[in-house]
């Protein structure tokens, strides 16, 4: 009895997804849970603090 439906609810929360930085304009690569939950993010390029504004 396979339980693959709860497995790929569990993928699809873990993958990453591209927001791009306010500051920087440059897309960086966060949790998809961080984004949706709407967590602080950081730029991995100029360090700036953000918020995605991104609606998954």
């Amino acid at each position: 009895m396979p339980m693959s439906g709860r497995k790929n609810t569990q993928a699809r929360r873990n993958h990453l997804v591209k927001c791009p930085c306010p500051n920087c304009s440059k897309d960086s690569e966060h949790s998809f849970s961080r984004v949706q939950k709407g967590s602080q993010l950081v730029c991995p390029y100029c360090s700036t603090l953000f918020k995605s504004t991104q609606r998954l």
